[in-house]
């Protein structure tokens, strides 16, 4: 019985494809030819791998393939030739155009153009002009006295109220709540600056760091306290 040339398993008399590493049994007369993707043996005649399903590229030494390519070959020179002939005729052509001289121009000179009689152009006739009507000349209107407006007045803005940290450790967080991330730490007795509450959370400003977060308000008392 026949064995596999890769596994060296026995096959049947006829199979093309072992069964046991799934490889291209050839003939004694054929290339070894192999799949780019996977490494199994294939056939050379075969154009998708039959594990894969990878597209096998033109394998060489086949006859169908070598007369395409031979025939490829040969209209791509005739093509090449045919192209450059038709370029070196048109080049040709344009050089023979450019050095033929072209018919002869005839030059037309005008005839000598006799002076005009000039005529003495006649005097102006001068002309009256009536007096124009004396303008009656409007009044005056006196502007009332503007009274100046009164200077603006600013208001100062109040500053926010200051808080104490009234624990050792109070933490400083992105939000007004405890899963918010922590973003600072605050100190006993550290100064801070209350900007807005909400929920029990006050959003503060860190004077020393010039930090702003979100506390707990149990933890802050009031400047005066």
């Amino acid at each position: 019985m026949p064995q596999c040339p890769i596994c060296k398993a026995a096959v049947w008399v006829g199979e093309r494809y072992c069964a046991t590493c799934n490889n291209y049994l050839p003939h004694p007369e054929e290339e070894d030819h192999f799949c780019p993707q996977c490494s199994i043996r294939v056939a050379p005649q075969q154009e998708i791998c039959h594990k894969c399903k990878a597209a096998l590229p033109e394998i060489s030494g086949t006859p169908s393939t070598a007369s395409a390519r031979g025939s490829r070959l040969l209209f791509g020179v005739h093509g090449i030739f045919i192209g450059t002939g038709l370029v070196i005729v048109a080049l040709l052509l344009v050089f023979l155009l450019k050095k033929s001289p072209g018919p002869p121009q005839l030059v037309v000179t005008p005839p000598p153009q006799t002076p005009a009689e000039q005529t003495p152009a006649a005097p102006p006739i001068p002309t009256k002009t009536a007096p124009s009507a004396p303008t009656a000349q409007e009044p005056s209107v006196l502007s009332e006295p503007t009274t100046p407006s009164p200077p603006k007045v600013k208001t100062p803005t109040p500053s926010p109220p200051i808080y104490f940290v009234n624990v050792h450790y109070l933490a400083l967080r992105d939000g007004p709540t405890m899963s918010a991330p922590q973003i600072a730490t605050l100190k006993f007795h550290d100064e801070v600056e209350l900007l807005e509450t909400s929920g029990g959370w006050g959003r503060v400003r860190d004077v020393r760091r010039n930090i702003v977060g979100w506390s707990s308000m149990r933890h802050l008392a009031a400047g005066g306290d």
